[in-house]
């Protein structure tokens, strides 16, 4: 399980290869990278939801993890297609597989804490350690996101893509980590790692945001800039797929 952990930072390393190359190229070999991963976190999330029925809270969260993470590879394929051709599509179409891609994880995370919650074994310990975990959750994702949610706020009229994804992202996070700290109450559990490793996507795509919103701010080379940021997204992605596959190898050692 913990293995599942090294696949998303191999693969920022192979993202990071992008950067070497010029600027057009890079542009292309970033977004192959994005649609192979987005992709393949897709279909290792449908793949997930068939373990389950459809009567089942877990169904319908890897649905949407699956629902959204395709959303996410169409865009990069349009981008590609546009890269390729010169063929722009409607930016209103755009930014709605945007704001749908953001609804359909956060949904699932919600999902997620219903399921875990109706288990007996979330939040263990007192109420109020359940109410501090939750807090805990939203000041996290506040000071987490504050920044970058800030700078999209100010720029909602030019950069629909920063408002959007950190407030998605925020959602996120502030359900996950009251989730993610039941888990880790579990002391290596199987189901740990499913939630740990989304949280860890979580907390990536946030900090994925907050690059987005510093680096027009550096004195950086677009190459490495843009490497970096790939590399983030790809790491955020990638974690998500690491918790497709630790939620099937905690099916199969119950079974």
């Amino acid at each position: 399980m913990k293995r599942l952990a090294l696949i998303p930072f191999v693969f920022a390393l192979v993202t990071a290869a992008g950067m070497s190359l010029s600027p057009d190229s890079g542009a292309m070999y970033h977004r192959v990278v994005l649609i192979v991963v987005a992709l393949a976190t897709a279909i290792s999330a449908f793949v997930t939801m068939t373990r389950f029925v459809r009567e089942d809270r877990l169904y319908a969260c890897w649905l949407l993890i699956g629902a959204g993470y395709s959303l996410a590879g169409v865009r990069y394929i349009l981008r590609v297609i546009t890269l390729l051709t010169g063929t722009t599509f409607p930016q209103p179409v755009l930014n709605v597989m945007l704001i749908l891609q953001n609804v359909a994880i956060a949904g699932a995370l919600w999902l997620f804490v219903r399921a875990w919650r109706a288990t007996g074994l979330a939040a263990p310990g007192s109420r109020s350690a359940q109410v501090v975990s939750t807090i805990a959750g939203v000041v996290v994702a506040i000071v987490v996101g504050g920044y970058p949610l800030a700078k999209g706020i100010a720029n909602a009229s030019a950069d629909l893509v920063l408002l959007v994804s950190t407030l998605g992202d925020m959602v996120g996070l502030a359900l996950i980590v009251p989730l993610m700290m039941s888990a880790l109450a579990m002391r290596g559990g199987l189901l740990m790692h499913t939630w740990v490793y989304l949280a860890a996507s979580e907390v990536a795509w946030l900090c994925y945001d907050i690059w987005y919103a510093i680096r027009p701010e550096l004195a950086l080379a677009m190459p490495t800039g843009r490497g970096i940021e790939e590399g983030i997204r790809v790491i955020a992605v990638l974690f998500a797929f690491a918790a497709t596959v630790a939620q099937r190898r905690a099916i199969r050692a119950d079974s």
